[in-house]
Protein backbone atom coordinates (compact mmCIF):
# COMPACT_ATOMS: atom_id res chain seq x y z
CA UNK A 1 0.00 0.00 0.00
CA UNK A 2 1.58 3.43 -1.06
CA UNK A 3 1.96 6.07 1.16
CA UNK A 4 -1.33 7.94 -0.28
CA UNK A 5 -3.71 4.74 0.42
CA UNK A 6 -2.46 4.65 4.00
CA UNK A 7 -3.31 7.99 4.45
CA UNK A 8 -6.48 7.84 2.88
CA UNK A 9 -6.83 4.93 5.05
CA UNK A 10 -6.54 6.25 8.27
CA UNK A 11 -8.24 9.81 7.66
CA UNK A 12 -11.65 7.46 6.81
CA UNK A 13 -10.87 5.42 10.33
CA UNK A 14 -10.76 8.90 11.82
CA UNK A 15 -13.98 10.16 10.20
CA UNK A 16 -15.63 6.60 10.94
CA UNK A 17 -14.52 6.85 14.79
CA UNK A 18 -16.55 10.55 15.07
CA UNK A 19 -20.34 8.51 13.30
CA UNK A 20 -22.28 9.46 15.99
CA UNK A 21 -21.53 13.40 15.31
CA UNK A 22 -22.39 13.18 11.61
CA UNK A 23 -24.09 9.65 10.48
CA UNK A 24 -26.59 10.17 8.22
CA UNK A 25 -29.83 8.05 8.18
CA UNK A 26 -29.71 4.54 7.98
CA UNK A 27 -28.90 2.78 4.16
CA UNK A 28 -31.79 0.32 3.40
CA UNK A 29 -30.39 -2.53 2.04
CA UNK A 30 -32.81 -4.48 -0.19
CA UNK A 31 -31.55 -7.48 -2.03
CA UNK A 32 -33.71 -9.37 -4.95
CA UNK A 33 -32.28 -12.62 -6.54
CA UNK A 34 -34.10 -11.76 -9.86
CA UNK A 35 -32.08 -8.08 -10.18
CA UNK A 36 -29.83 -7.58 -13.09
CA UNK A 37 -31.89 -9.71 -15.49
CA UNK A 38 -30.55 -12.88 -13.84
CA UNK A 39 -32.79 -16.20 -14.99
CA UNK A 40 -34.28 -18.07 -12.41
CA UNK A 41 -33.90 -22.04 -12.56
CA UNK A 42 -30.62 -22.27 -13.87
CA UNK A 43 -29.85 -25.58 -12.12
CA UNK A 44 -31.57 -28.95 -11.54
CA UNK A 45 -30.21 -30.61 -8.19
CA UNK A 46 -30.93 -33.10 -5.73
CA UNK A 47 -27.92 -31.31 -3.27
CA UNK A 48 -29.62 -29.43 -0.14
CA UNK A 49 -27.19 -26.83 0.87
CA UNK A 50 -26.60 -24.97 4.62
CA UNK A 51 -25.75 -22.20 4.55
CA UNK A 52 -24.18 -21.42 7.96
CA UNK A 53 -24.30 -17.77 8.94
CA UNK A 54 -20.94 -15.81 7.65
CA UNK A 55 -18.49 -14.18 9.86
CA UNK A 56 -18.32 -10.50 9.38
CA UNK A 57 -14.48 -10.64 9.13
CA UNK A 58 -14.49 -6.83 7.36
CA UNK A 59 -11.80 -5.07 8.99
CA UNK A 60 -13.21 -1.58 9.77
CA UNK A 61 -16.23 -3.06 11.26
CA UNK A 62 -14.19 -4.98 13.26
CA UNK A 63 -11.54 -2.39 14.53
CA UNK A 64 -14.18 0.23 15.44
CA UNK A 65 -17.05 -2.20 16.76
CA UNK A 66 -19.78 -0.54 14.20
CA UNK A 67 -20.91 -3.91 12.87
CA UNK A 68 -23.58 -2.33 10.66
CA UNK A 69 -21.10 0.16 8.91
CA UNK A 70 -22.42 -0.05 5.13
CA UNK A 71 -19.85 2.68 4.11
CA UNK A 72 -18.35 6.13 4.43
CA UNK A 73 -17.52 9.40 2.74
CA UNK A 74 -16.27 12.53 4.24
CA UNK A 75 -17.73 13.55 6.61
CA UNK A 76 -20.67 11.12 7.10
CA UNK A 77 -20.66 7.18 7.84
CA UNK A 78 -23.37 5.22 6.71
CA UNK A 79 -24.80 2.77 8.67
CA UNK A 80 -26.97 -0.34 6.78
CA UNK A 81 -30.53 -1.10 8.58
CA UNK A 82 -29.62 -4.87 8.47
CA UNK A 83 -27.09 -7.02 10.63
CA UNK A 84 -24.47 -7.43 8.05
CA UNK A 85 -23.99 -11.27 8.36
CA UNK A 86 -27.28 -12.06 8.50
CA UNK A 87 -28.07 -10.19 5.55
CA UNK A 88 -24.99 -11.73 3.16
CA UNK A 89 -25.95 -15.35 4.50
CA UNK A 90 -29.73 -14.70 3.54
CA UNK A 91 -28.66 -13.38 0.27
CA UNK A 92 -26.44 -16.36 -0.55
CA UNK A 93 -29.93 -18.69 0.79
CA UNK A 94 -32.36 -16.96 -1.44
CA UNK A 95 -29.97 -16.77 -4.69
CA UNK A 96 -29.24 -20.17 -4.63
CA UNK A 97 -32.83 -20.92 -4.51
CA UNK A 98 -33.79 -18.96 -7.22
CA UNK A 99 -31.45 -20.48 -9.37
CA UNK A 100 -33.11 -24.07 -8.55
CA UNK A 101 -31.10 -25.42 -5.83
CA UNK A 102 -32.16 -26.34 -1.88
CA UNK A 103 -30.96 -24.07 0.12
CA UNK A 104 -31.12 -23.82 3.87
CA UNK A 105 -30.04 -21.04 6.36
CA UNK A 106 -28.39 -22.09 9.49
CA UNK A 107 -29.16 -19.33 11.30
CA UNK A 108 -28.34 -20.45 15.23
CA UNK A 109 -24.95 -23.20 14.46
CA UNK A 110 -24.39 -25.92 17.67
CA UNK A 111 -23.23 -24.53 20.63
CA UNK A 112 -20.09 -23.49 20.66
CA UNK A 113 -19.37 -23.40 17.18
CA UNK A 114 -16.59 -22.06 16.09
CA UNK A 115 -15.06 -22.14 12.44
CA UNK A 116 -11.65 -22.50 14.19
CA UNK A 117 -12.62 -25.55 16.31
CA UNK A 118 -11.75 -29.02 14.70
CA UNK A 119 -15.01 -30.66 15.58
CA UNK A 120 -17.29 -28.09 14.04
CA UNK A 121 -18.05 -30.14 10.99
CA UNK A 122 -19.20 -33.35 13.03
CA UNK A 123 -21.09 -30.85 15.11
CA UNK A 124 -23.30 -29.40 12.50
CA UNK A 125 -23.72 -33.14 10.75
CA UNK A 126 -25.69 -34.09 14.08
CA UNK A 127 -27.28 -31.32 13.90
CA UNK A 128 -27.89 -31.14 10.20
CA UNK A 129 -28.34 -34.48 8.44
CA UNK A 130 -29.87 -33.73 5.53
CA UNK A 131 -27.90 -31.15 3.84
CA UNK A 132 -25.14 -32.85 1.63
CA UNK A 133 -23.15 -29.56 1.26
CA UNK A 134 -22.29 -26.81 4.08
CA UNK A 135 -20.78 -23.46 3.11
CA UNK A 136 -18.79 -21.28 5.55
CA UNK A 137 -17.65 -18.06 4.60
CA UNK A 138 -15.88 -15.07 5.70
CA UNK A 139 -17.43 -11.57 4.49
CA UNK A 140 -14.10 -9.65 3.97
CA UNK A 141 -15.93 -6.67 2.62
CA UNK A 142 -18.84 -5.29 1.73
CA UNK A 143 -19.67 -1.33 1.50
CA UNK A 144 -19.64 1.82 -0.27
CA UNK A 145 -17.71 5.04 -0.39
CA UNK A 146 -19.44 7.92 -1.64
CA UNK A 147 -17.19 11.06 -2.66
CA UNK A 148 -17.11 13.78 -5.71
CA UNK A 149 -15.31 13.14 -9.14
CA UNK A 150 -13.76 16.65 -9.38
CA UNK A 151 -9.81 16.87 -8.91
CA UNK A 152 -10.58 19.52 -5.74
CA UNK A 153 -12.69 18.07 -2.93
CA UNK A 154 -16.36 18.24 -2.84
CA UNK A 155 -16.40 19.41 -6.50
CA UNK A 156 -17.72 17.67 -10.01
CA UNK A 157 -20.01 14.57 -9.77
CA UNK A 158 -21.05 12.71 -6.50
CA UNK A 159 -19.47 9.03 -7.45
CA UNK A 160 -20.06 5.97 -5.47
CA UNK A 161 -17.43 2.90 -5.18
CA UNK A 162 -19.04 -0.47 -4.24
CA UNK A 163 -17.06 -3.20 -3.46
CA UNK A 164 -18.13 -7.09 -2.34
CA UNK A 165 -15.48 -9.80 -1.20
CA UNK A 166 -16.33 -13.18 0.15
CA UNK A 167 -14.54 -16.10 1.13
CA UNK A 168 -16.52 -19.57 1.09
CA UNK A 169 -16.10 -23.23 1.50
CA UNK A 170 -18.24 -26.01 0.51
CA UNK A 171 -17.49 -28.99 2.79
CA UNK A 172 -19.37 -32.24 2.23
CA UNK A 173 -22.22 -33.27 4.40
CA UNK A 174 -21.32 -36.87 4.54
CA UNK A 175 -17.66 -36.90 5.43
CA UNK A 176 -16.69 -33.53 6.38
CA UNK A 177 -14.26 -32.96 3.75
CA UNK A 178 -13.54 -30.02 1.93
CA UNK A 179 -15.15 -30.09 -1.94
CA UNK A 180 -13.74 -26.76 -3.03
CA UNK A 181 -13.38 -22.60 -1.49
CA UNK A 182 -12.39 -19.69 -3.04
CA UNK A 183 -12.47 -15.81 -2.24
CA UNK A 184 -13.91 -13.79 -4.80
CA UNK A 185 -14.26 -10.12 -5.25
CA UNK A 186 -16.11 -7.77 -7.29
CA UNK A 187 -16.57 -4.05 -7.48
CA UNK A 188 -18.79 -1.55 -9.54
CA UNK A 189 -18.49 2.48 -9.91
CA UNK A 190 -20.99 4.87 -10.69
CA UNK A 191 -21.82 8.22 -10.89
CA UNK A 192 -24.66 10.24 -9.00
CA UNK A 193 -27.04 12.52 -11.24
CA UNK A 194 -30.88 12.15 -10.52
CA UNK A 195 -31.27 9.81 -7.51
CA UNK A 196 -30.94 9.63 -3.74
CA UNK A 197 -27.54 8.86 -3.16
CA UNK A 198 -28.12 6.54 -0.22
CA UNK A 199 -30.23 4.59 -3.18
CA UNK A 200 -27.70 3.95 -5.75
CA UNK A 201 -24.70 3.44 -2.84
CA UNK A 202 -27.34 0.65 -1.99
CA UNK A 203 -28.06 -0.84 -5.62
CA UNK A 204 -24.56 -0.70 -6.13
CA UNK A 205 -23.88 -2.66 -3.55
CA UNK A 206 -25.89 -5.22 -3.68
CA UNK A 207 -24.83 -5.92 -7.14
CA UNK A 208 -21.70 -6.80 -6.51
CA UNK A 209 -22.71 -9.37 -3.88
CA UNK A 210 -24.79 -10.52 -6.49
CA UNK A 211 -22.26 -10.90 -9.16
CA UNK A 212 -20.08 -12.87 -6.37
CA UNK A 213 -22.59 -14.94 -5.46
CA UNK A 214 -23.01 -15.44 -9.31
CA UNK A 215 -19.85 -16.75 -9.21
CA UNK A 216 -20.08 -19.17 -6.03
CA UNK A 217 -22.66 -21.14 -7.68
CA UNK A 218 -21.15 -20.84 -11.11
CA UNK A 219 -17.92 -21.97 -10.31
CA UNK A 220 -18.21 -24.44 -7.10
CA UNK A 221 -20.46 -26.73 -9.87
CA UNK A 222 -18.13 -28.40 -11.44
CA UNK A 223 -16.41 -29.59 -8.34
CA UNK A 224 -19.71 -30.35 -6.62
CA UNK A 225 -20.86 -32.71 -9.80
CA UNK A 226 -17.58 -34.27 -9.83
CA UNK A 227 -17.79 -35.19 -5.79
CA UNK A 228 -21.81 -35.68 -6.40
CA UNK A 229 -22.23 -37.87 -10.05
CA UNK A 230 -26.10 -36.63 -11.55
CA UNK A 231 -26.60 -34.65 -8.30
CA UNK A 232 -26.79 -31.55 -10.40
CA UNK A 233 -28.02 -30.51 -14.09
CA UNK A 234 -27.67 -27.32 -15.97
CA UNK A 235 -30.79 -26.39 -17.37
CA UNK A 236 -31.40 -24.45 -20.76
CA UNK A 237 -32.99 -21.51 -19.26
CA UNK A 238 -30.84 -19.01 -20.29
CA UNK A 239 -27.55 -20.56 -19.35
CA UNK A 240 -27.87 -22.72 -22.43
CA UNK A 241 -30.17 -22.02 -25.49
CA UNK A 242 -32.53 -25.14 -26.30
CA UNK A 243 -31.17 -26.98 -29.94
CA UNK A 244 -34.44 -27.17 -31.43
CA UNK A 245 -34.30 -23.05 -30.89
CA UNK A 246 -30.95 -22.75 -32.96
CA UNK A 247 -30.31 -23.28 -36.08
CA UNK A 248 -28.05 -26.35 -37.02
CA UNK A 249 -25.40 -24.10 -38.30
CA UNK A 250 -24.87 -20.82 -35.92
CA UNK A 251 -23.03 -18.13 -37.02
CA UNK A 252 -21.51 -16.14 -34.54
CA UNK A 253 -22.42 -12.23 -36.40
CA UNK A 254 -25.66 -13.90 -35.46
CA UNK A 255 -25.50 -14.12 -32.07
CA UNK A 256 -25.15 -10.10 -31.06
CA UNK A 257 -24.95 -9.24 -27.04
CA UNK A 258 -26.77 -6.56 -27.93
CA UNK A 259 -29.65 -8.87 -29.40
CA UNK A 260 -28.97 -11.44 -26.29
CA UNK A 261 -27.30 -9.73 -23.36
CA UNK A 262 -24.86 -11.30 -21.55
CA UNK A 263 -24.50 -11.27 -18.19
CA UNK A 264 -21.70 -9.25 -16.03
CA UNK A 265 -18.70 -11.44 -15.25
CA UNK A 266 -19.41 -13.93 -18.23
CA UNK A 267 -18.77 -14.64 -22.07
CA UNK A 268 -20.73 -16.71 -24.45
CA UNK A 269 -19.48 -20.18 -26.34
CA UNK A 270 -20.89 -21.56 -28.81
CA UNK A 271 -20.69 -25.12 -29.31
CA UNK A 272 -21.46 -26.45 -33.43
CA UNK A 273 -20.36 -29.66 -34.76
CA UNK A 274 -20.63 -31.97 -37.75
CA UNK A 275 -22.99 -34.08 -37.50
CA UNK A 276 -24.84 -31.95 -34.68
CA UNK A 277 -26.33 -33.81 -32.13
CA UNK A 278 -23.10 -34.32 -29.69
CA UNK A 279 -23.34 -34.19 -26.25
CA UNK A 280 -21.77 -31.19 -24.46
CA UNK A 281 -19.51 -30.73 -21.47
CA UNK A 282 -18.17 -28.08 -19.45
CA UNK A 283 -16.19 -28.37 -16.58
CA UNK A 284 -17.24 -32.06 -16.45
CA UNK A 285 -20.96 -30.95 -16.44
CA UNK A 286 -23.35 -32.18 -19.16
CA UNK A 287 -25.39 -28.80 -21.01
CA UNK A 288 -27.17 -30.58 -23.48
CA UNK A 289 -26.28 -31.43 -27.49
CA UNK A 290 -24.80 -29.68 -30.47
CA UNK A 291 -25.34 -26.81 -31.57
CA UNK A 292 -25.49 -24.84 -28.14
CA UNK A 293 -25.36 -21.65 -27.09
CA UNK A 294 -23.31 -21.09 -23.36
CA UNK A 295 -22.88 -18.02 -21.22
CA UNK A 296 -20.34 -19.14 -19.11
CA UNK A 297 -17.64 -17.39 -16.49
CA UNK A 298 -15.02 -15.69 -17.90
CA UNK A 299 -11.48 -17.89 -17.71
CA UNK A 300 -10.89 -21.41 -19.00
CA UNK A 301 -13.06 -23.93 -19.16
CA UNK A 302 -12.58 -27.95 -20.40
CA UNK A 303 -15.06 -28.37 -22.90
CA UNK A 304 -15.79 -32.64 -23.93
CA UNK A 305 -17.94 -33.15 -26.77
CA UNK A 306 -19.34 -36.91 -26.96
CA UNK A 307 -21.19 -39.14 -29.48
CA UNK A 308 -21.88 -42.59 -29.83
CA UNK A 309 -19.86 -44.12 -32.39
CA UNK A 310 -17.08 -41.27 -32.64
CA UNK A 311 -14.24 -40.23 -31.43
CA UNK A 312 -14.69 -37.87 -28.06
CA UNK A 313 -13.07 -33.93 -28.58
CA UNK A 314 -11.60 -32.13 -25.72
CA UNK A 315 -10.33 -28.91 -25.97
CA UNK A 316 -9.79 -26.10 -23.82
CA UNK A 317 -11.49 -23.16 -24.24
CA UNK A 318 -10.78 -19.19 -23.16
CA UNK A 319 -14.04 -17.16 -22.47
CA UNK A 320 -13.48 -13.77 -22.25
CA UNK A 321 -16.15 -11.23 -20.43
CA UNK A 322 -19.02 -9.95 -22.50
CA UNK A 323 -17.43 -11.79 -25.97
CA UNK A 324 -18.80 -14.40 -28.06
CA UNK A 325 -16.17 -17.85 -28.92
CA UNK A 326 -17.00 -19.94 -31.72
CA UNK A 327 -16.25 -23.18 -31.56
CA UNK A 328 -16.79 -25.64 -34.55
CA UNK A 329 -15.55 -28.98 -34.69
CA UNK A 330 -16.38 -32.62 -37.05
CA UNK A 331 -16.45 -35.30 -35.32
CA UNK A 332 -14.48 -38.33 -36.65
CA UNK A 333 -15.98 -42.14 -36.88
CA UNK A 334 -14.50 -44.65 -34.88
CA UNK A 335 -13.22 -47.30 -37.40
Amino acid sequence: MNSGKKLGFWLSLFGLLLFSACASPPVDLNYEPADNQVQPKQYVSSLNFGFVTFEDDRMIPKGTGVKRMIGWGQPDTFIANKDIAQHVTRAFVRQYRYLGFHATWIKTPPPNFSFSSRDWVRQLRLQYPNVNVFVIGKIKDYQFQMGYGGFIEGTGDRVIQAQTNIEAYYINGADGRFIWGDTIHHRTRGVIKHHSPLLVAAEKTETTLQRVILDFADRSVPHLAKRFPGAIRVTNNNMAASPSNIPSAISPQAISPSQSPIAPGKGRLVVSTTPAGGKVYVDGVFYGESPILLDLPSGIHLLKVKMDGYHTLRDKIGILEQKVTPWDERLHKKY
